[in-house]
């Protein structure tokens, strides 16, 4: 029974082994928001863990063998560190929709923005408010309507 358990072990070892390093390559091939660096890592440890797995299972015939518990934890490290990076990729991409272009792009100045912002001084404004008079209106100030009442 004792030597059933150890087989079993080293098959869920290497089965981890090759599954955890197919899933780190595609981690490395997906671009949301990592360096380039980052995605070389993942790459490496991924091709690594793949390799090591698939050699033990096809050409590994007994013998002695290291389990390394770093095959355990670095591959759920790593895909932790993956969806959190996804994830704040993702919020950074939705702020910047959130935001819209810069002011500008593609408008008139002064859309959507009070009146008066953006246009020349004195526009649609009595005298008096330090610009020179005409400026915009007649001289005079505002026209009036016939003196006659209705």
């Amino acid at each position: 029974m004792r030597g059933l358990w150890g087989t079993d072990v080293f098959l869920i070892y290497v089965l981890f082994l090759i599954g955890s390093g197919i899933a780190m390559l595609v981690m490395a091939g997906v671009k949301s928001g990592r360096t380039a660096g980052r995605r070389a890592w993942y790459a490496v440890f991924g091709a690594g863990f793949t390799l090591y797995g698939l050699y033990l299972l096809l050409f590994f015939r007994g013998g002695h063998y290291l389990i390394f518990f770093y095959a355990f934890i670095l591959p759920i490290l790593m895909t932790v560190r993956f969806f959190r990076d996804r994830s704040a990729f993702r919020a950074k991409q939705q702020a910047a929709a959130w935001q819209g272009p810069p002011p500008g792009y593609g408008q008139p100045s002064g859309y959507g923005q009070p009146p008066g912002y953006g246009q020349p001084p004195g526009y649609g404004q009595p005298s008096g408010y330090g610009q020179p008079p005409g400026y915009g209106q007649p001289p005079g100030g505002q026209p009036q309507g016939p003196s006659g009442s209705y």
